[in-house]
């Protein structure tokens, strides 16, 4: 998924939040119900998430300069970390506050059937959010999938995906959808036993899932800030092209490392025969470049070292700009 699909993605999911935050605002100010409240504060929560991954969408825009020569692509990871941290510190611990406070004042919930019908839609909301979101996380492995099978390919290429935006917009709306679910779980449950016990109880449960999901994307965007590497089988499938090429016998070394969303660095040395000249040792290590790039679109920046038998004799290319 390229920069800007990335970007109409987290403003769709800002639209989307806003909406169903009134929604929800509206729900728990008639009804007093604490798993509404929690569920007003995630979406509210949410349009700050989005707000947090637009500013890192557009700052990681910026080209390239002499203090950031491998341009700005990080600031998406950062403004990510950011976003985690602000749902963990205010949704998170909003969210069980409000539930123990239930637990420790009990008090009446009114207007249960309006409250239901408000989740009700939000979950209608939410169905279609979790929705696109799992096209993005397809769309940004390169997996084609419809239909059911839609489901579970989301699920197994999550973790493949480098982009925080999409990554992070996933497990907020997956959360999201959990959560209004629970939260009419929990009025159905008063209306049931007229006891608000399970509004509390489901409140400080959906406090805790959001400091899960903040905490494991906070450590996500940390590996990428700190410079994750990419995984197994794309630095396989950056050896397996870079032995394909004519007159290259063994690669060794190789590194690579995410500087942004799609945007991989690649280091490595290749071993050719020790009686090449400098101009085919030369046309070697272009047509190395242009294959990788064509397996593997994210690579945008390599640096090749050439090794001839046991001696080594440095031919660097300098990064692409």
């Amino acid at each position: 998924m390229d920069s800007h699909s990335s970007r109409k993605a987290v403003w769709i999911a800002l639209a989307a939040n806003l909406s169903i935050f009134i929604v929800k605002a509206l729900g728990a100010w008639i009804s007093g119900s604490a798993a509404m409240f929690s569920e007003a504060l995630h979406s509210m929560a949410d349009m700050f998430n989005s707000i947090f991954l637009l500013v890192g969408l557009y700052l990681a825009l910026r080209p390239a300069d002499d203090e950031h020569p491998f341009g700005y692509g990080k600031e998406v990871y950062f403004w990510s970390f950011m976003a985690s941290i602000f749902m963990l510190g205010v949704t998170s611990m909003g969210s069980i506050y409000r539930g123990y406070e239930t637990l420790v004042t009990p008090h009446n919930i009114d207007d249960l059937g309006l409250s239901l019908a408000a989740l009700g839609l939000s979950i209608l909301v939410e169905s279609y959010a979790v929705f696109t979101a799992m096209n993005g996380v397809v769309k940004d492995v390169g997996v084609v999938a419809k239909g059911f099978d839609l489901i579970p390919q989301a699920f197994r290429n999550i973790g493949n995906i480098s982009n925080p935006a999409v990554k992070f917009v996933f497990f907020e709306d997956l959360i999201a959808l959990t959560g209004v679910i629970l939260a009419a779980l929990a009025l159905f449950l008063v209306w049931l036993t007229g006891s608000t016990f399970y509004d509390a109880a489901i409140s400080i449960l959906i406090g805790v899932l959001l400091g899960i999901m903040a905490l494991m994307l906070a450590k996500e965007n940390r590996e990428m800030i700190i410079g994750q590497a990419a995984s197994d089988s794309l630095e396989q499938a950056i050896r397996d092209t870079a032995l394909d090429v004519n007159m290259v016998s063994d690669v060794h070394d190789l590194k690579t490392m995410y500087v942004g969303p799609q945007d991989l660095l690649v280091n490595m040395e290749i071993e050719v025969p020790p009686d090449k000249t400098a101009e085919e040792i030369d046309d070697i290590v272009e047509d190395v470049e242009e294959r990788i790039r064509l397996k593997v679109p994210a690579v945008k920046h390599i640096s090749i070292e050439i090794t001839p038998d046991d001696q080594i004799q440095d031919w660097k290319k300098s990064p692409a700009q």
